[in-house]
């Protein structure tokens, strides 16, 4: 058979704005630029592409039209493009691959062989870790050809290698024909392995996708002769990721260690990591590396503190793991101490089950709901500040300034009781003001320091649930006949007892 050679690429993420820098998007776009070169270059038979070719599903037009000027180069040289969709830009129904597919750039390999003289390639799109067990192998049933080596491209991570979730095994033994390669996307590390007779590999990504790919970034060369398959690697020349580390002591001057350390390397262009090590209570100024960084021409300045494990720069892949956000929104409402109405509130807001029209109703009536439970005999303590004292006590220090300063609720009356000698400071001083007026209003204080039934305001709350409590004044004679009531008028506010006031945000 004629020797037939093909290019095994992956993981290109077009349109990956690494550390938020454009720059860094254009280097994605030359890394595959270079592959595509070397392929017109060699004059290969065909490139593979095995998945993620966009960074997002949801990729720029710009990285449509980069990938479209990409392939047509390839169709101009008359090297077919093959390739799978990979997890980064699936979407639910019609692929990117599909549109390109349609315009005769690329070809989209499923369980129909696609033929390549002696080769018959076959791909199965990625597919999501839970639905791995449910994988119906009997879309290859009869897809079987007389070609002489049949390779598969998938987008998986794969046992045996350590990191695998699907049991390449099992796909290699389903499959009702010889595979004789399994062509590998997902996993950015070059790895070459067999597996009884057939050839496992994954090629790498094209470009650095985080500070833990640190090897030389490469893509797959397949030669295929009579005497069987060959696989062998081409680096791809790429940005540099420099990493430079400085020990830290506290009692040295440590910024100026850091400093020097950078001085004895060319950064010029270069994503810069500084690796902190020692002793974690070295001062530094991060800000000041990360300026003294691009004045030397780094092109991205960061920071990888190990004495503490802080990254300066969002890395993707660094392993994070998630808590139930539900999960975590309790936890921090009990943080909060709120009452059993905030809680009954924030239930009714976060229910999905309950009409966002609704809420305002169904507040009203679990509210009412509750406050018809609440005993409101019970007098609730409120702190009063006196005039010029910020009290910045906990609760129960609030609990004895209120003993301390003798203010209570009357049961019957929902007036303040105040010590005499309160009373009259206040008294003293109101006496003193422009406001006070002998004719108009009279203040009597009983003996007991008690201050004569009459009609008050609700105590409103303050900040710091401190309420204050003002001494008002109020007429004992009223003149003038539009302010006079009849006798039965009397009569019957006499008869009737006073609702009492309730404030009601001392209670939810």
């Amino acid at each position: 058979m004629d020797e037939i050679r093909i290019i095994h690429t992956g993981d290109t993420h077009l349109g990956y704005r690494q550390y938020h820098s454009d720059v860094r998007r254009k280097d994605f776009l030359n890394a595959f630029s270079a592959v595509v070169d070397d392929a017109v270059d060699m004059g290969v038979d065909a490139v593979i592409h095995a998945g993620d070719l966009f960074d997002s599903r949801n990729p720029t037009l710009d990285d449509i039209l980069d990938a479209m000027g990409l392939f047509s180069r390839l169709k101009s040289a008359g090297i077919p493009l093959l390739a799978i969709v990979g997890n980064h830009e699936s979407k639910q129904n019609t692929q990117w691959l599909d549109l390109y597919s349609s315009l005769g750039l690329v070809t989209r390999l499923s369980s129909e062989p696609y033929r390549l003289g002696e080769v018959a390639i076959y791909g199965i799109d990625s597919v999501a870790k839970t639905k791995i067990p449910l994988f119906d192998y009997s879309i290859f049933d009869g897809k079987g050809t007389d070609a002489r080596y049949s390779f598969l491209v998938m987008h998986q991570l794969v046992n045996p290698f350590s990191f695998g979730d699907w049991d390449i095994r099992e796909v290699i033994d389903s499959i009702p024909f010889d595979i004789h390669a399994v062509l590998l996307g997902d996993n950015h590390k070059s790895e070459i392995i067999k597996v009884d007779d057939t050839w496992v590999t994954y090629a790498g990504s094209t470009e650095r996708n985080s500070t833990s790919e640190r090897e030389p970034r490469s893509y797959n060369i397949i030669t295929i002769r009579d005497s069987g398959i060959e696989i062998s690697k081409r680096i791809i020349p790429t940005r540099d990721f420099l990493f430079i580390p400085v020990n830290v002591n506290e009692g040295s001057d440590a910024l100026e260690d850091v400093f020097n350390a950078i001085m004895e390397h060319d950064i010029h262009d270069k994503v810069v990591f500084i690796e902190l090590s020692g002793d974690v209570k070295a001062r530094l100024d991060f800000s000041g590396i990360e300026k003294f960084l691009l004045s030397r021409g780094a092109l991205v300045p960061g920071i990888k503190d190990l004495r503490a494990g802080v990254d300066t720069l969002n890395d993707p892949t660094l392993k994070v793991v998630f808590s139930d956000p539900d999960d975590v929104i309790k936890e921090e409402i009990r943080k909060m101490n709120l009452t059993s109405g905030g809680l009954l509130l924030d239930d009714l807001i976060r229910d999905s089950q309950i009409a966002k029209t609704r809420i305002g109703d169904e507040a009203e009536l679990k509210l009412g709901e509750l406050l018809e439970k609440i005993d409101f005999t019970n007098p609730v303590p409120v702190s009063v500040p006196v005039e010029g004292i910020v009290s910045e006590t906990s609760d129960e220090q609030d609990m004895q300034s209120i003993a301390e300063t003798s203010v209570s609720y009357s049961e019957t009356e929902q007036v303040p009781e105040v010590s005499s000698q309160f009373v009259e400071e206040e008294k003293a001083e109101f006496e003193n003001s422009e406001d006070y007026s002998r004719e108009e209003s009279d203040v009597e204080v009983s003996d007991s320091g008690s201050a004569p039934e009459h009609d008050t305001k609700p105590i409103e709350p303050v900040a710091d649930n401190k309420s204050v409590v003002p001494l008002e004044k109020e007429d004992s004679s009223v003149s003038g006949e539009a302010e006079k009531k009849s006798s039965s008028e009397k009569k019957k506010d006499e008869d009737t007892h006073k609702p009492r006031q309730y404030n009601l945000g001392d209670y939810l």
